[in-house]
């Protein structure tokens, strides 16, 4: 049992563990231009993640989901394939609104690099965000409070980090909180990472399609202009779609392999 002096240094520690690790993927790796710097900061994230782990009383990756259990690839695969289809569906109805004009393509040359590093680089970029925001938070609190808070608190957190991308808006939290659903609700219901990363980076490479890496109208595949004016009903496909990716997971919920081993947690 742990004391009350005990349990305020617990939850110190694992506080300022958590916003090293935000800040080093934040910061660090993300404003990090030069390439091979970035991937050996990414090959770093992995030392001081353990180190964190071990001075917050958490010994191994297997305790913050990032476990090899029977079937792991099948989580990631249907994860990914959840993330994709619907991130597809949102861009095509948001084109037939005429949310935007597709006015281009780039050269297969280009097209292949450009996925390249969009289906490598968002992998990574998903991946540690999930570990930070879903398998740290999890890992910690699991035993030390209902697993429902557990999942109001992830999703909030997520909402607010998500500042770090898109800067703070009530339009982007509500989009990050319809979104942090579905991402929240495959590591609670599996117990690892997985299923979480395959639809973080699924939607990731979907977007990644069309918009690049950085966002930009001519940074993916395709070269589009987008609407200046846009209706409500193509900003409102930016919540819905979310909440029907959710709908659509919980509905296959059957499907996902649970890690029953190496993360116990009751149901």
């Amino acid at each position: 049992m742990i004391d009350l002096k005990q349990r305020k240094y617990y939850f110190f520690f694992t506080i300022l563990g958590f916003i090293l690790l935000d800040i080093y993927l934040n910061v660090f790796i993300a404003k990090t231009n030069n390439i091979v710097t970035q991937l050996l900061l990414v090959i770093l994230f992995f030392p001081l993640l353990k180190i964190i782990l071990k001075a917050t009383k958490l010994n191994s990756f297997k305790s913050i989901g990032i476990a090899f259990h029977p079937k792991w690839k099948r989580n990631l695969i249907i994860g990914f394939s959840i993330g994709f289809t619907f991130w597809l569906i949102k861009y095509a109805l948001v084109y037939i609104l005429n949310g935007f004009e597709i006015v281009g393509v780039k050269s297969l040359s280009e097209s292949l690099i450009t996925f390249f590093f969009v289906f490598f680089a968002f992998f990574i970029g998903s991946f540690l965000n999930d570990i930070i925001i879903r398998g740290y938070i999890f890992g910690h609190l699991k035993d030390k409070i209902n697993g429902k808070w557990i999942f109001i608190i992830s999703i909030l957190i997520y909402a607010l980090d998500d500042s770090w991308n898109e800067g703070f808006s009530l339009s982007n939290t509500l989009f990050s909180i319809a979104l942090g659903l579905s991402l929240t609700y495959s590591f609670y219901r599996t117990s690892s990472i997985w299923a979480d990363t395959g639809i973080h980076w699924g939607l990731n490479v979907c977007y990644g399609i069309f918009n690049g890496m950085l966002g930009s109208s001519n940074g993916g595949i395709f070269i589009i202009t987008d609407n200046a004016n846009p209706s409500i009903i193509i900003d409102s496909i930016s919540y819905i779609i979310p909440l029907l990716m959710f709908l659509f997971l919980y509905l296959l919920r059957g499907k996902l392999i649970i890690n029953k081993d190496d993360y116990p947690k009751k149901r």
